[in-house]
């Protein structure tokens, strides 16, 4: 499955998807997709002009801006089984086709198992932490003891690439489903297969599961 590649260069015509803006104002949200317009150069950054589908000509700049080209559809892709069997049993495999097919399963089962070491959270309240990010996850736990700080700085390094492995999946998702993709679309994929992934995780690591 391919995976979405950041910051690529654009030409006009390319869509593209905002994966994150600079801006805490910025009508831009993450999800948000665009047609590039033109680009040209500014003080030394690249900078591509983009009709957002919101009405927005918000511009995105290289080296401050995330974004994420459109992905041509393939009509003949199929998922890759091979490397998955050395890691889980085929049966599991059969029963999460979706987790594996869309999303980095090793990177996010590990980050499970980070925050699961840290003592934060209930593991059945985890799932947030996939699409948190470190700030977020910084001011949730502002105030909070830590249990095992080592853990919690290495989840805090991890966040924000977990975060952008859970945005690349859905929009994945949403292209090969023909879904549109916008930002509300996007976030209630991300929140499902949050839950699923951390579900996954528990019968991974031998957890029990709620009914």
């Amino acid at each position: 499955m391919a995976r979405l590649e950041y910051n690529t260069e654009l030409e006009k015509g390319d869509r593209v998807i905002c994966i994150r803006m600079d801006d805490d104002y910025s009508p831009v949200s993450t999800g948000m997709q665009g047609t590039v317009t033109h680009k040209s150069v500014v003080f030394g950054d690249l900078q591509y002009n983009v009709n957002w589908d919101n009405g927005s000509k918000l511009a995105l700049i290289s080296g401050v801006d995330k974004w994420a080209k459109v992905p041509k559809k393939k009509t003949d892709e199929s998922v890759r089984v091979v490397s998955k069997k050395n890691f889980i049993k085929e049966n599991f495999y059969q029963k999460n086709t979706e987790l594996f097919k869309y999303f980095n399963h090793r990177l996010l089962f590990n980050y499970l198992k980070v925050l699961r070491e840290t003592g934060i959270t209930n593991m059945f309240g985890a799932s947030p932490y996939l699409y948190m990010g470190k700030e977020m996850i910084k001011h949730e736990n502002y105030y909070k003891d830590i249990p095992n700080e080592e853990a919690y700085e290495k989840l805090l390094e991890m966040a924000d690439e977990v975060r952008e492995e859970m945005i690349s999946g859905a929009v994945l998702y949403a292209e090969e489903n023909n879904m549109e993709v916008n930002p509300r679309r996007i976030s209630r994929i991300i929140e499902d297969f949050a839950r699923k992934m951390t579900m996954s995780y528990f019968q991974m690591a031998g957890g029990r599961l709620p009914s």
